[in-house]
């Protein structure tokens, strides 16, 4: 079974070797409430998914990392999946134990690189299901999958899910949004939500305090909520976050371009007196 958009269904395709990864859940199995609703968990991140993020139009600025992080998941029955995810799961759920040194890392790599072109790193851990971060795209066996999302479902929660919502539109979005920029601000989407960072490069030092409360007020009229700290290597002015389905909606980031319009109107008229 393969859910997602059109441009990852080549993950269908892949296979990879278990085999270590089994032995790893095996040699816990003792240790592990519930041991059939865990899972082995490799995940692949490009080298440059770690940077700060930096404006692409400086020189020499720092490479954007690829959109999705690769993930090749095995459960105790030696069920397979593949996925690409928003987020690290292994963040997301810390690992209850790790396999630092995974002797066939090189397998993972691989198949990273003939996708994204890239080098990339590697976690391996034991996570329980579910997992806490939404993927764009899986692939897996049909039973199992089913069985997870129906029960994502009643629990009201999305990680594979998810995927059943991801069309080429969205993923374009995405993809577009997920390191990137709308108007003045830096966008960051992770599992958080869609982050939004403000960056008025226009201010001076001694009014930017004055700009900050500002944009506090209006996310706060429009009933946003702040971000959380992501590095963002530039003066912020304020932030605030939306939910994933503004992501689905026709009219994209509606709220955020009131907000920013408004934000423009005081600042022309503050500019007259300060």
């Amino acid at each position: 079974m393969y859910i997602g958009p059109e441009k990852y269904r080549i993950i269908e395709t892949l296979n990879f070797d278990s085999s270590e990864l089994i032995s790893f859940l095996e040699s816990k199995k003792e240790r592990l409430d519930v041991y059939h609703r865990h899972v082995a968990v490799v995940t692949c991140y490009s080298n440059y998914s770690q940077s700060i993020y930096t404006d692409s139009s400086k020189k020499n600025s720092e490479r954007k990392s690829s959109s999705f992080f690769l993930n090749f998941l095995v459960t105790p029955s030696n069920e397979k999946l593949i996925g690409l995810s928003i987020s690290q799961p292994m963040l997301r759920s810390p690992a209850i134990y790790k396999l630092q040194n995974l002797k066939n890392a090189e397998q993972f790599s691989d198949i990273y690189y003939r996708l994204f072109a890239e080098t990339c790193g590697l976690q391996c851990g034991i996570i329980k299901l579910p997992l806490k971060t939404r993927f764009v795209a899986i692939t897996g066996n049909d039973i199992f999958l089913s069985k997870e999302i129906f029960r994502e479902k009643v629990m009201n929660i999305e990680s594979f899910a998810f995927a059943q919502r991801v069309n080429d539109v969205i993923l374009e979005r995405l993809e577009k949004y997920k390191d990137g920029t709308f108007d003045i601000c830096r966008v960051i989407i992770n599992d958080e939500g869609i982050n939004f960072f403000v960056v008025d490069k226009s201010l001076r030092e001694d009014h930017i305090p004055l700009y900050s409360e500002v944009i506090s007020l209006l996310r706060k009229k429009y009933a946003l909520t702040p971000a959380k700290f992501f590095p963002v290597n530039e003066r912020i002015i304020g932030s605030f976050v939306l939910d994933f389905d503004s992501i689905f909606s026709d009219e994209l980031f509606t709220q955020v371009s009131k907000l920013l319009k408004e934000y423009s109107i005081i600042k022309e008229n503050l500019s007259r007196y300060i």
